[in-house]
């Protein structure tokens, strides 16, 4: 069985434009991240407008950014900036993972959005794999959220508020929530950075989330009315 699990979150740094340097220290942890949850150490590759073009394109090797891709991007970085969207894949056929990095000329120029789109059928990944997961972006980046659903919970409008951010299996905020608070949830764990709480995560179910399911859905719609009732599901546009 696959497990397809999109996850999405949103950051900001600095002040300022992200330098290309930074960008590619951004990618190549996304990159290692990936690896890790998927249990193996995948080749990524540019994507392209048939499967043997984007094969014949190598991105990441070992993690890192190979020369050729590094040029290329480099030159669309300076001729498009604050603009830069690129995308890499696992070149796995029909049922591939991808990160997808978008910096928007109409966003603020220290502000991106990425998704990691993760499919495997690797029997050993499970919610703990997904909780490392958003721990370690939660402290690598200052994010605003960070979110993963499965089979279009959000895409399908199966969230209760179509303004505001989703819950979907599991949500991270940067703020500190107590599990009392949230009942509902199955698991809520704080995000520590050394000794301090950076935020929260929250589980809606301990099996891997089905969109489609409808007591998943309503686990997961009956946080996000805890979470607003509490003042922590903000407004996309607040973000």
């Amino acid at each position: 069985m696959n497990i397809d699990v999109s996850v999405n979150f949103t950051f900001t740094t600095g002040l300022e434009n992200i330098a290309f340097e930074k960008i590619i220290e951004q990618f190549s942890f996304l990159v290692s991240e990936s690896n890790k949850l998927l249990g193996q150490h995948y080749k990524w590759y540019e994507t392209g407008y048939s499967k043997k073009q984007a094969l014949s394109h190598l991105a990441f090797d070992n993690n890192k950014i190979t020369e050729s891709t590094f040029i290329k991007w480099d030159k669309r970085y300076k001729k498009d900036t604050p603009l830069f969207v690129e995308s890499v894949w696992d070149g796995k056929g029909d049922y591939s993972s991808s990160i997808n990095y978008r910096k928007m000329f109409f966003d603020q120029a220290n502000r991106a959005n990425v998704e990691l789109h993760m499919v495997s059928q690797n029997e050993n990944l499970d919610l703990e794999s997904f909780i490392v997961l958003f721990s370690n972006i939660a402290c690598y980046f200052e994010c605003s959220y960070i979110n993963a659903d499965t089979k279009g919970y959000r895409f399908f409008d199966n969230n209760v508020f179509p303004d505001r951010l989703s819950v979907g299996w599991m949500l991270y905020i940067p703020a500190i929530l107590l599990p009392e608070l949230i009942p509902e949830a199955a698991r809520v764990i704080p995000v520590m950075d050394g000794e301090k709480q950076k935020g929260t995560i929250v589980v809606s179910t301990e099996e891997i989330f089905d969109g489609e399911n409808k007591e998943h859905v309503g686990k997961a719609n009956d946080i996000e009315i805890k979470l607003l009732d509490l003042g922590f599901l903000p407004l996309i546009t607040e973000l």
